[in-house]
């Protein structure tokens, strides 16, 4: 057994021993080690008494488990529905036909892979897609292409926000003057 799952074995212990433990049990897998391995579903089904047909159909059904590696370099695609209606699938035809790799699967050297995200809530950035956690958006199908292409060949990408925009005190941005007097 990997140190990795013994670990896991050490934290598994720490939960009630109750099958409604089992979404809890797979997001600690999920934060511990980066994904969940089959070992680690056996592990869990064993430790809830569960079959591991009773671990995998839930593990399955939610599209932030990965069962594989992380990649290097994790690339999200939005699909919210902003992000959809304002172009996001096609954006994301871009991202599988320039990476080389289908939603939900690591490139073919594991130093990127692209993966569903759900509504984060920006959506003032529709498009967008996150790398390593990153929003990166609005993106136009060009920048989205460019953006791919330099993930594949193994760029840094840092992303940066479009423009810097500075809060200012609610009182000056309705015009006060900077002496407090009207």
């Amino acid at each position: 057994m990997s140190e990795s799952v013994e670990q896991l074995r050490l934290l598994l212990d720490a939960l009630p021993r109750e099958q409604g433990q089992l979404l809890r049990a797979l997001h600690l897998t999920q934060h511990e080690l980066g994904w969940i391995s089959r070992e680690a579903m056996a592990l869990i089904a064993r430790r809830l008494k569960l079959t591991e047909a009773q671990v995998y159909g839930p593990a399955t059904f939610y599209s932030e488990f990965r069962f594989s590696p992380p990649p290097e370099t994790q690339v999200t695609w939005c699909s919210g529905p902003t992000c959809r209606v304002l172009g996001g699938d096609r954006i994301r035809g871009i991202l599988e036909a320039t990476l080389a790799c289908a939603m939900g699967e690591n490139g073919p050297d594991d130093r990127y892979g692209l993966w569903l995200g759900q509504c984060n809530g920006s959506c003032e950035q529709a498009p967008q897609v996150w790398v390593d956690g990153r929003v990166v958006g609005k993106l136009s199908l060009a920048e989205a292409a460019r953006l791919a292409g330099r993930i594949k060949a193994g760029e840094s990408v840092v992303t940066a926000p479009r423009e810097a925009v500075e809060i200012q005190p609610v009182a000056r941005a309705r015009g006060a003057s900077r002496g407090g007097g009207s």
